[in-house]
């Protein structure tokens, strides 16, 4: 067995002069991950996952780690900014760190999988509930929270789709998204498709976006003629609308991003004034 339950083993250390273990205790106490394992409900946290804890090991021993020292990893990780190699690394030779995971490594039998760290975030993962986390979180650290109606997101939780939002591309998106909803509009009520600069001003784009470098007048130029696709497919729009009031019906979404169309075309006018 590679390491062990630091309350199993404590007792029956043979240390009578010296209480090393009580010195190791009492200066993780004081240090910085002792005051950052103190304010961590990881009792609390762990009680969510106990049920999927692994009561054996694949190869029939104890779990490596209990379940509060499975959270405790997963906090010490950010922690440190190392990858899962580097923290069992770290893990290996820090007694702190260990204390802080609740567990004892064998110096002679450190642990040499890092795939460990991976295979507890993806279990956890798997069966967390994040508005239970964040109402135990809550209850631990609620009365030391100054603006609690304050919420902050790490924007590395977004989508991975979305990209930095340029005007030539913003503009765009509602040209190609308003030209196809006029599209399938006319179509539904049998009507010819009105005329605009679509098919140029995107070929345009296009090799606009071939160009790994953009000069200043590139931009403009193409911004304005975006500008003035969109002003007409508006009044393309409306137009047909006006023609066929009771027989248009549109959805939530595409009243709603209809509505963000105009929006950004009301903020580019105006930014290009």
């Amino acid at each position: 067995m590679k390491l062990r339950k630091i309350s199993e083993i404590t007792a029956t250390l043979p240390f009578t002069e010296f209480d090393f273990m009580q010195k190791y205790r009492e200066s993780f106490a004081v240090s910085e991950l002792g005051r950052i394992h103190a304010q961590l409900p990881l009792k609390e946290l762990a009680e969510k996952i106990r049920s999927h804890f692994p009561k054996t090991h694949p190869q029939g021993n104890t779990p490596m780690f209990p379940p509060e020292g499975e959270v405790a990893l997963m906090f010490l990780k950010p922690y440190t900014g190392q990858s899962d190699d580097g923290l069992i690394e770290m893990l290996n030779g820090n007694i702190h760190m260990q204390m802080f995971c609740g567990v004892l490594i064998d110096p002679a039998k450190p642990i040499k999988n890092g795939k460990i760290v991976s295979a507890i975030r993806q279990r956890i993962a798997g069966v967390l509930d994040i508005r239970e986390l964040q109402k135990i979180l809550y209850g631990k650290w609620g009365g030391s929270l100054r603006n609690k109606d304050l919420c902050l997101t790490d924007a590395t939780c977004y989508e991975s789709h979305l990209r930095f939002p340029t005007d030539v591309k913003l503009l765009w998106e509602c040209c190609e998204w308003l030209q196809s909803l006029i599209a399938k509009t006319c179509k539904a009520q049998k009507e010819r498709l009105p005329r605009n600069k679509y098919r140029d001003i995107d070929r345009a784009r296009l090799t606009y976006a071939k160009h790994r470098k953009h000069s200043r007048a590139a931009t403009v130029k193409l911004r304005r003629r975006l500008l003035g696709l969109l002003s007409k497919q508006i009044g393309q729009w409306n137009r047909i609308c006006k023609i066929h009031t009771v027989d248009i019906a549109l959805t939530a979404e595409q009243s709603k991003r209809l509505f963000a169309l105009k929006e950004v075309y009301r903020q580019q006018s105006a930014s290009n004034i």
